[in-house]
């Protein structure tokens, strides 16, 4: 997801709950799946009386490393028990001092010491924690070979726990808390997705980063963020007929500059109401990138970048042109047309083309904060003019989100608002 940076716009806090409909287990398949169709949806519904049944709290994997990270130091603040392959080597009451970790032939090296086995399991006492490198963590760690000699640690924890230590990584410290209630109930819906369709297939749920949500662990957590987790525990966003909800993969980023975008400008998703975009948010206009300047490219730059992300543009010998292929009703492209200097064509989706020019970081592109502009060809380069917005657009727009709790909407308003048509569901 798309973070926020640090600014100067606050509100007051003013206590107040988000609704909760009837429990359902969050195992089920139903709702665990990916959402298909809720052309006709109510708006959510009024709370209903204390669920008589409950159910457990999953844990979600996070991924704290890149997988060709090559060593982690991890320590713990209180007592311990280290295990190679469901062995234990190691075992205190007392804390783990910082001590290096890398994979070696046939096992680790863990400071001066070895241990044989494919993964290590770092799991503190009650009331313990581990540290992987600089931050602090709930839950337990689990490291595993990554790519060639690199490794990857994965957090196991409190999908509550976790949601604590994203929202304020997410939004800012001194925002309004039904700003932190709304993103809670987005962001907790977005990671329950993931864990269903992403991770089985995978030794993790998703990432600590911006390209799934920021998650700064315990050191992240702040009181602000605990109470939105706790004043909406459990509840997810669903679509669907009633009895058949599900939910969907919840998007959101920082500001939309205007102007909601259907989750179809960034993937093959399925045209869903909640999903559609299209709603006008001019309260995200307290945004620094809200409007941004001319962000200028060279196209042999544009060529490079895609390169690194598409093996098709060999073929076109560099880029001659951009052509916008498609877009949105409000003029934002969705797929463009790169053509080559002898007619060759590769159609691209618009924001892979600044994802890529962000990967591979280029210096000129740095401003490129959206693929809410024009696109205006300049000879050499591509101009990306009348820019709005930072990030996709897609889902609740975090300034919006904001200014929207300012002028008095409750968390139910604003989610009602960028994710019309879905229905609040409680699922543990």
């Amino acid at each position: 997801m798309c973070r926020t940076t640090p600014g100067r716009r606050n509100g007051p806090a003013r206590p107040g709950r988000v609704r909760r409909a009837p429990t359902a287990c969050w195992l089920s398949a139903a709702l665990l799946a990916a959402c298909c169709g809720c052309d006709q949806m109510e708006e959510p519904p009024r709370p209903a009386p204390p669920p008589t049944t409950t159910y457990p709290v999953p844990a979600i994997r996070v991924l704290l490393t890149g997988p060709d990270d090559p060593e982690a130091r991890i320590a713990t603040t209180g007592g311990y028990r280290l295990e190679a392959d469901g062995r234990a080597i190691a075992e205190s009451d007392r804390a783990l001092g910082p001590v290096a970790v890398r994979r070696e032939a046939g096992g680790w090296r863990i400071g001066s010491g070895q241990a044989e086995g494919r993964e290590l399991r770092l799991r503190p006492h009650e009331g313990s924690h581990f540290r992987l490198n600089e931050t602090t963590y709930r839950g337990w760690l689990r490291l595993l070979p990554g790519e060639g000699e690199g490794l990857e640690a994965v957090s196991h924890v409190d999908i509550e726990e976790y949601l604590a230590g994203v929202l304020a990584k997410e939004l800012y410290r001194t925002w309004h808390i039904e700003a932190y209630r709304a993103l809670a109930v987005a962001a907790r819906t977005f990671a329950l997705y993931q864990m269903a369709t992403f991770g089985p297939a995978h030794e993790y749920d998703l990432g600590d980063s911006q390209a799934s949500q920021v998650y700064g662990g315990l050191d992240g957590e702040t009181s602000t963020s605990r109470q939105a987790v706790d004043d909406t525990r459990g509840v997810v966003l669903s679509c669907g007929e009633p009895g058949r909800e599900r939910i969907f993969l919840a998007q959101y980023s920082a500001c939309c500059g205007g102007r909601v975008n259907g989750a179809y400008v960034i993937r093959n998703a399925n045209r869903i109401e909640p999903l559609m975009g299209g709603q006008e948010c001019t309260d995200c206009s307290g945004c620094s990138r809200y409007r941004w300047p001319t962000v200028r490219v060279a196209k042999r730059d544009i060529h490079r970048a895609l390169l690194r992300r598409y093996t098709a543009a060999a073929g076109l010998g560099g880029v001659s042109r951009i052509d916008v292929a498609t877009e949105t009703p409000h003029g934002r492209a969705v797929w463009t047309d790169v053509i080559g200097p002898t007619g060759q064509k590769l159609r691209v989706r618009a924001e892979d083309i600044r994802l890529s020019l962000l990967y591979a970081g280029v210096p000129a592109a740095k401003g490129l904060n959206s693929m809410n502009c024009r696109l205006v060809d300049r000879g050499g380069s591509i101009e990306f003019a009348d820019g709005r917005g930072f990030g996709h657009g897609v889902g609740l727009c975090q300034w919006g989100a904001q200014a929207k709790a300012q002028r008095g909407l409750t968390a139910e308003g604003i989610l009602a608002f960028y994710y019309p048509g879905a229905r609040l569901y409680r699922v543990h």
